[in-house]
């Protein structure tokens, strides 16, 4: 810039710098005013989210309560059809560790396995399997 005179190119360097300087200080202001926007958004917005929770608390407190209540009938219900017991050593000793044996309650009867229903019928079974 040798050709621009002298004053031309300090007075271009001072608009230059304050330029700078005003767009700096713009996004200063305008950082700070997002700030304020997002507290007083804050503010406005956290008290209905509590409300909001809390309502949705109480309604769906009692459908919880019928939900945890109705689960636990029906596991009582179900329990005779999905209890499965462990051969016993001294019920079923011919069974521990056979891959036939079943071991589930079906109403007050007990299902060993499909070949002897209600165990073997010696000390050794002849159907026995490893798992």
């Amino acid at each position: 810039m040798d050709w621009f005179p002298k004053d031309l190119q300090n007075i271009l360097e001072e608009v230059t710098l304050q330029t700078d300087q005003l767009v700096s200080d713009v996004i200063k202001t305008l950082d700070q005013a997002a700030l304020e926007i997002d507290q007083s958004l804050d503010d406005l917005i956290d008290p209905l989210v509590v409300e909001i929770e809390k309502g949705l608390d109480d309604l769906l407190e009692p459908v919880m309560v019928d939900i945890v209540a109705f689960d636990q009938a029906l596991e009582e219900f179900a329990a005779p059809l999905t209890q499965r017991l462990s051969p016993l050593f001294d019920q079923q000793p011919a069974c521990i560790g056979c891959r036939h044996y079943h071991g589930k309650t079906y109403g007050e009867h007990f299902l060993v396995c499909g070949m002897h229903p209600y165990g073997a019928p010696a000390d050794s079974c002849p159907d026995w399997e490893s798992c």
